[in-house]
């Protein structure tokens, strides 16, 4: 099994500098173990609303492979993202024999030159570790699997933010109700 952690040195210098703790930030640890292993951000940073990575893997010859790519980020959030392969003969064939996104199973249907799959609306936490894990196989002159994952933060209010919120719909309320007590006269 080959593992790839996703983060950005950069950004983990950026965060450190602007005094955020390193647990707030994207987990970036890129591992090469592989022909062309790779997962990498290509927009946004752990803290704008939409991030976007690609990942994959490239073989140069034939092999049963599973590989694993893990990443965290800071937000509460959706995922959506696709996979595909494609070949132009049988010799440079990779099949993705299964596709597992945090756990949960994908088909990924075959077409005469290649697969691909998209999915949508996977729920992402804040500070978890999220895992895309590929399995599959190759004929004898390798081949290549390509993934973009998008992530959409949604807002959550905290708890300090829901308890002023409330106090204000209380005092709104309490206006409304002194309100209408002085505007009602007796004859």
């Amino acid at each position: 099994m080959r593992i790839g952690k996703i983060g950005l040195g950069a950004i983990a210098g950026m965060v450190a500098v602007m005094g955020a703790s390193s647990a707030s930030a994207t987990v970036f640890h890129t591992y090469h173990p592989g022909d062309g292993f790779n997962f990498y951000l290509t927009s946004g940073t752990p803290f704008t609303p939409s991030i976007t990575a690609n990942f994959g893997d490239g073989f140069s010859t034939a092999v049963t492979f599973d590989d694993k790519f893990i990443f965290t980020i800071p937000q509460n959030g959706l995922g959506s993202g696709s996979i595909s392969t494609s070949f132009s003969s049988t010799r440079n064939k990779l099949t993705i024999t299964k596709l597992l996104i945090n756990g949960v199973s994908y088909v990924v249907p075959t077409t005469a030159s290649g697969q691909s799959v998209s999915v949508s609306d996977i729920p992402i936490l804040s500070g978890v570790e999220n895992t895309i894990e590929v399995f599959g196989k190759t004929a004898t002159r390798g081949g290549t699997f390509s993934g973009t994952l998008t992530f959409s933060a949604t807002d959550v209010p905290e708890a300090a933010t829901w308890s002023m919120m409330l106090a204000g719909f209380g005092m709104v309320g309490a206006a409304l109700r002194s309100r209408r007590k002085t505007a009602v006269s007796f004859a």
